[in-house]
């Protein structure tokens, strides 16, 4: 069993993946567009996500965005 992450605060968190390799949630979405590392060339026998592009326009990237953008709860920041 796992539990799938929350992407609540995504938009607060960055840098993004394990490494920190992408500093914004446009470089992560095109990670994801391009079929992450397998589907960027990179031989990863263990990679889960499959390996085919998304086919997702500029207008669904950035409307993805903007969802993730709304799931951002700063009612405990303390400014």
């Amino acid at each position: 069993m796992f539990k799938t992450p929350t992407i609540r605060n995504a938009s607060l968190t960055a840098p993004y993946m394990h490494n920190g390799v992408y500093s914004s949630l446009s470089e992560v979405i095109d990670f994801y567009i391009k079929g992450g590392g397998a589907g960027m060339g990179f031989n990863l026998p263990h990679q889960t996500l499959p390996f085919d592009k998304l086919e997702l326009t500029n207008q669904d990237k950035e409307n993805l965005i903007a969802f993730i953008k709304t799931l951002a709860d700063t009612s405990g920041v303390v400014k």
